[in-house]
């Protein structure tokens, strides 16, 4: 009756013990997405930078982000067009990277900035890192 008792007690907390284990899993990930939620709506608006051109003068660029996660990209290659070239569609944001649909590279999200990320995602570095950045427009 003894040994019983114990393994019915091992068992009542080894399923108590997964069940709390579960529940950390699921308040992370709810943490996670709110945290993701937050950074969504803390960086709508309206970004602009002149980033650096390999055969122009600079890109003036121009970012809004609006609440409904839909995104417009406006830029020109000044010294080499007067053309106004746009992208539109939808934005996310993963932890604190910001991507944009039909756009090739990403932005990492910092205060009231954005920093472009190279092609495979990796930070800028070097002299011309630090004018890769588009600044929120108050």
């Amino acid at each position: 009756m003894r040994a019983l008792t114990l393994i019915l007690i091992g068992f009542i907390m080894l399923t108590f013990g997964f069940s709390c284990i579960n529940n950390k899993s699921n308040v992370n990930q709810l943490v996670a997405s709110e945290d993701n939620a937050v950074k969504g709506t803390a960086i709508v608006g309206t970004y602009e930078g002149k980033l650096p051109c390999a055969d122009c003068t600079t890109i003036a660029t121009v970012l809004s982000l609006d609440n409904n996660k839909n995104y417009s990209m406006r830029y020109e290659y000044v010294g080499k067009s007067a053309e106004i070239f746009e992208s539109t569609g939808k934005w996310k944001v993963d932890k604190d990277i910001l991507s944009l649909e039909n756009i090739d590279y990403s932005f990492k999200i910092s205060k009231n900035q954005l920093n472009q990320l190279d092609l495979s995602g990796k930070e800028i570095k070097g002299d011309l890192a630090e004018k890769y950045v588009l600044l929120k427009i108050k």
